[in-house]
């Protein structure tokens, strides 16, 4: 078991390499950056806690993203147990800055009115590029589940757009 200290320089580490994927993750899912923010903390207070029983066998991004997940699924239920879960529209944050702005608001409002489950898959496989596999582990779902909820919702977001093109090339 190593001492407290290092377990703290690991975790610090992992902060500097996986903090801003941990944080689309949640904003993409949640839809609110001060949310975000939150996950992102709580995700590596409990990576902290639980380090000693981390499979150093598995990749800790996945580790990570698993418990952000698990913590965006506990948050969600919270709220809507308290009825106080209200749904506001705040685009996602994107971070290509090649995109016009326009391309980037349409594709940000198309992404936000994805089912939830579409939304993760999408984040999870093609802005994080993380394999099937992966995605599976993190979600607790099936590799078909995965591919079928990726595939459509890459469908779901060629019908949005194709509606939304001629917003962006007039």
């Amino acid at each position: 078991m190593a001492p407290a200290h290092q377990d703290t320089e690991i975790i610090r580490e992992l902060y500097n390499r996986y903090h801003q994927d941990i944080y689309r993750f949640a904003r993409y899912t949640l839809g609110d950056a001060s949310i975000a923010y939150d996950v992102v903390q709580e995700v590596f207070l409990r990576a902290l806690r639980s380090w000693d029983n981390f499979r150093h066998g598995a990749h800790e991004k996945t580790w990570l993203l698993s418990i952000a997940r698990n913590y965006m699924h506990d948050y969600m239920r919270k709220q809507k147990k308290r009825e106080r879960f209200m749904f506001q529209y705040e685009p996602p944050f994107i971070s290509d800055e090649t995109l016009a702005v326009e391309t980037a608001m349409v594709l940000e409002q198309a992404l936000m009115s994805l089912k939830k489950t579409y939304r993760q898959v999408f984040m999870l496989r093609h802005i994080e590029n993380l394999s099937i596999a992966e995605t599976a582990q993190i979600l607790g779902w099936s590799q078909g589940k995965v591919r079928t909820t990726d595939y459509r919702a890459i469908a779901s977001l060629r019908c949005l757009l194709g509606a939304n093109a001629e917003e962006v090339n007039p």
